[in-house]
């Protein structure tokens, strides 16, 4: 396997002592802007249902559920060893409740319609296997008003990155926004990014509009 090829799968899935040591590191301090774009777009309420795709070492679950009163954020994370990392790091919010973490494929698990006011995910949509089955899947589960909160690197920038292009799949701005509006989420989403030394990030809300039916009954 050469040195670009096991890099990708790390970051596809952390492993062993390189995941564990090294890519919780990476996770942490490289992934610091993006998380906080997301969470701002986030705009997290005390008493929401939210879950994240792809959690890494649990960082943000962290701060989101020292905001939530009456609320919980779920987790699914494909790595165990990152999935390790997050239950120690939200021991606490873990057992009041306000936490939960899982192993596992977002693609594969089972979660009930409708059950969630928001789902977010940062630097994971470059390893869906089939996003448009993701992105059907996320809609369902989502709550009529539900918000999906994308976060993801320049498109341009990863290219000139040593990456798989096996393992990784990169995204335009305007690409995702299609992806999006073709798949459940017409006219109904928002863009933001932001900058810092030379590096761009990007998000995406896409919210899901409520049926004319769910519509009526709140009128």
């Amino acid at each position: 396997m050469s040195l670009k090829t096991f890099f990708s799968e790390q970051a596809r899935n952390p492993s062993g002592l390189f995941g564990r040591v090294v890519m919780s590191a990476i996770f942490d301090r490289g992934n610091s802007i993006i998380n906080g774009l997301m969470e701002e777009k986030l705009a997290v309420n005390e008493n929401e249902r939210i879950l994240e795709i792809g959690f890494g070492t649990g960082k943000l679950i962290c701060k989101i559920a020292k905001r939530l009163t009456g609320g919980t954020i779920e987790g699914i994370d494909l790595s165990p060893t990152m999935v390790a990392i997050a239950q120690k790091r939200n021991l606490k919010h873990i057992k009041e409740g306000k936490v939960i973490v899982r192993q596992g494929d977002f693609g594969e698990a089972e979660y009930r319609e409708s059950s969630f006011d928001k789902i977010c995910s940062a630097n994971t949509i470059y390893f869906w296997s089939n996003p448009v089955n993701y992105i059907d899947k996320i809609y369902r589960i989502l709550k009529p008003g539900g918000d999906l909160i994308l976060a993801f690197e320049d498109k341009a920038q990863l290219e000139m990155r040593s990456l798989s292009k096996n393992v990784f799949k990169f995204y335009s701005l305007d690409e995702i926004g299609n992806l999006l509006s073709h798949n459940g989420f017409p006219g109904s989403i928002k863009y933001a990014s932001r900058e810092k030394e030379s590096q761009i990030f990007h998000c995406v809300v896409a919210t899901k509009m409520p049926s004319r039916s769910e519509r009526g009954n709140h009128e």
